[in-house]
């Protein structure tokens, strides 16, 4: 594998795993990490401030995101991440992220994706 295939890019599939604490070193909101794939960059409003954090970062890397929890509809935008929905009423949180894996996205699959991102029409109410 060449670098540029491991690199987040533009329509790539990508794997992470998430967990979620009370502080900059805890994991007490999440019962532990919990897998989440989309496609990067198949939102029909361009890239989520998620998506941002993501933008050139490799198949190993890790960041740590301090968020509020009336934010994360924000942050996430078209990104529907169920397992942090019951976050939202929680004061300020931290999100571990690791990114498990970066590939190709089948054909199908960015299809389906961009289909759902832009189902919201000009809002995203959270289908």
């Amino acid at each position: 594998m060449n670098e540029e295939w491991q690199t987040i890019a533009p329509l790539k599939k990508i794997s992470l795993l998430l967990e979620a604490g009370t502080g900059p070193d805890k994991t007490d909101l999440t019962a532990g990490p919990f897998a989440f794939e989309f496609i990067f960059g198949a939102g029909s409003q361009g890239l989520c401030p998620f998506e941002f954090q993501l933008a050139g970062k490799k198949e190993g890397d890790a960041l740590s995101l301090r968020v509020r929890g009336e934010e994360l509809v924000d942050l996430f935008q078209h990104l529907l991440i169920p397992s942090l929905a019951v976050l939202e009423s929680v004061g300020a949180l931290y999100l571990k992220v690791e990114i498990a894996r970066v590939s190709e996205a089948d054909p199908k699959e960015v299809i389906k994706a961009m289909a759902e991102a832009g189902s919201c029409g000009d809002h995203c109410c959270g289908h």
